[in-house]
Formats: structure tokens, sequence, C-alpha cells
């Protein structure tokens, strides 16, 4: 199959952002939770930090995203694929990426079905942004009630304080499997969110809900998949990965590129029959 289009990675990482994808904000020593980094379109970054157990004195004198102070910025590009079967859509860790309050609990979902956590076999780390920058505009610290991605409380369900600041990008990078890439902040204030993979979650839950498809996908691939567990871990306007290998050794990722860049839901839904869904 001749793969018509490509990804652009200033996309992808846009698209990251845009999903309210949390990680780490470093500055010197100090190590602070990410809740959320978005990108405007003058390219500058919208931080939200958690400064909670942090006085604002100490927080400004230490240089957590204080003004004109150097910051830096890392987030894994993780997904949930639903293989968890939660009952609801999002996945099963927190914003921070720390398991949710509820699964630590063992708490009970509102379907009456007990919240399993993700794990290697559900959750899949696709790649890790990395942003570096000067910090222009920062708030004071304002106090917030911390939520789960998948609506509950935040660890042990508390209030804490979060911090609004503006970074200056000097330098973005997107690690993954198929290398390092350097993007350029112009390339990331101009690319766009892929209207596909902004949903990716909910997408992928529901091909994942037919337990025949990635199979089928293997097979038009021209992957074995007899002792094999094929699933798909990926979706975005260009096509989907597909995960394939035995349980106990090593697996690899297929791309599946569609035949047309995907603008819209019934777009995506015509490939997929194209594809065997």
């Amino acid at each position: 199959m001749d793969d018509v289009t490509e990804r652009p990675i200033a996309e992808r990482v846009r698209t990251v952002l845009a999903r309210g994808a949390a990680g780490t904000v470093g500055s010197g020593l100090l190590t602070r939770p990410l809740r959320s980094a978005r990108v405007r379109d003058d390219g500058v970054i919208v931080l939200v930090v958690d400064v909670g157990g942090m006085s604002r004195e100490v927080g400004e004198s230490a240089g957590i995203a204080s003004v004109g102070g150097s910051a830096a910025v890392e987030i894994v590009d993780t997904v949930c694929t639903g293989r968890c079967r939660r009952p609801t859509a999002g996945p099963s860790f927190a914003v921070d990426g720390r398991p949710s309050a509820r699964d630590r609990r063992g708490g009970e979902p509102a379907a009456g079905a007990r919240a399993t956590p993700c794990d290697d076999e559900c959750a899949v780390a696709r790649g890790v942004v990395t942003i570096s920058g000067i910090v222009t505009a920062s708030s004071a610290p304002r106090r917030r009630r911390l939520v789960a991605a998948d609506g509950g409380p935040g660890p042990n369900g508390e209030a804490g304080s979060l911090r609004l600041s503006e970074l200056q990008p000097l330098g973005v990078t997107y690690l993954c499997a198929d290398g390092a890439y350097v993007i350029p902040r112009g390339d990331l204030a101009a690319a766009t969110v892929d209207p596909i993979g902004i949903d990716e979650q909910a997408w992928l839950r529901r091909l994942g809900a037919d337990s025949g498809l990635a199979a089928r996908l293997a097979l038009r691939a021209g992957r074995q998949i007899a002792g094999t567990r094929p699933w798909i871990v990926g979706i975005d306007r260009f096509g989907l990965d597909l995960s394939v290998g035995s349980p106990a050794g090593p697996r690899e990722v297929v791309r599946m590129p569609f035949t047309q860049v995907c603008d819209h839901s019934a777009d995506v839904q015509s490939e997929l029959d194209r594809l065997g869904w």
C-alpha cells in the first residue's frame, strides 16, 4: 500500500498539546507538575503549572515559571487505547500521569464496574515532547481543585495552587521511535490541530470494540497473526497505527495510511470501510 500522505511533526506536537496533555516543567533543580501546555497562534505557549504546597514567596524565589526565568517542559505523548475496557472514554491516569485517586482507592465507577488502571497493555507512549524557553508572563498562584482526566478528583481529592505562565519557546523537539525531530517555533505556531487526532482516544475505543478489526488489518498489511495479539494504538487524519507481535515478545508498529487526508468523521468512516471495519 502506498503512503500518499505524510504526518507533519509540528501538527502532531500541536495536537498533543491541544488535547491538554500534562507533564512536568522544570527550572533549575526544581520540577513541578504541568497541568497543560497550549500553543497560541502567535507561537507563545501557555503553561498551567501546579505549584501546590509552595508559598507564593517560595515559588518566586525558586524561579518556578517566574518572569524572565528559563523553563523546560517535558510531555509524554500517551494515549489510552481502550484495552482497559473502562466504561468511560477518558484514560485511567490523572492529567499529570499519576493513577487517578479513584483507581488507587479501588473505587467503583458510575456504571458499577470496577475501574482498572491503564498499564503497558493499554496505555501507549508514542513519543516525548520537550520545550525550552523563557517565561515572559506569570500570574500569582490561584487555588483550584485538581481534576483527574476521567472527571474524578485529584490525587487526594484536594484543592491545589495553579499558576498560569506564558513561555516564549526557544527549542521544541519530538522524540519517538522514528528519531528526534526539531520543530521550528514558527512551524509549531502555523501548524493546525489534527481534527481526528484531537479525539484519538474516543476513536481508539470505538475501533477496539470490534475485536476482529486489528487482526483483519494485520492480515491486510501482510503480517502473520498466529500467536499474536494485534491492536490499534493510534489514529490521525492520515492513517492508523497497528501494533503486531506476540504477548511476550517484541512488538512492531505498522502504519496503515489512508488514501486521503481526513477532515471529518465521515472521511474516516469511509477509509475504515475500505480497510474492512
